[in-house]
């Protein structure tokens, strides 16, 4: 590994969103279900943020599925409101891996929201499989 992936891989998996009207629910804050998409946002950033890219997956046959999900809530977000989406993982084997999240109001700075969400790599015919080295070295080095 050359010494700019070494550092890229150093780099704190982030992501940054605004809040949009549209997410909000009938008591005016964020609708608990649209925080799954947020994260669903992060994860891609994350890759991109470690060289990654969606087609991979494609390139590979080998697909991450998330086969669990863990959401705290601990304030509510409101429209135009200012996220940042903080990453880590936190444990991985062979075939899984397991991401943790804390959603901050950026003009606040107060936690939004704690996650944690369970990947398993699988194939084209739904069994699981080794996670695909270049995923493991890009990504998963990225564990606490």
């Amino acid at each position: 590994m050359t010494e700019n992936e070494l550092k890229k891989n150093k780099e704190p998996l982030v992501s940054y969103l605004t809040v949009s009207s549209y997410e909000m629910d009938s008591f005016g804050h964020v609708n608990n279900a649209v925080f799954l998409n947020y994260l669903e946002k992060a994860r891609c950033d994350f890759m991109i943020l470690k060289g990654l890219h969606f087609q991979d997956f494609f390139k590979w046959r080998k697909y991450p599925v998330v086969v669990e999900a863990h959401l705290e809530y601990k304030r509510p977000a409101a429209a135009d409101d200012k996220l940042v989406i903080n990453g880590w993982i936190s444990h991985h084997s062979k075939a899984s891996f397991t991401l943790q999240y804390e959603v901050i109001n950026r003009e606040r700075g107060q936690l939004v929201l704690t996650a944690e969400t369970r990947h398993v790599f699988i194939d084209d015919n739904n069994r699981p499989v080794r996670i695909p080295g270049e995923f493991a070295e890009k990504f998963l080095s990225m564990e606490r």
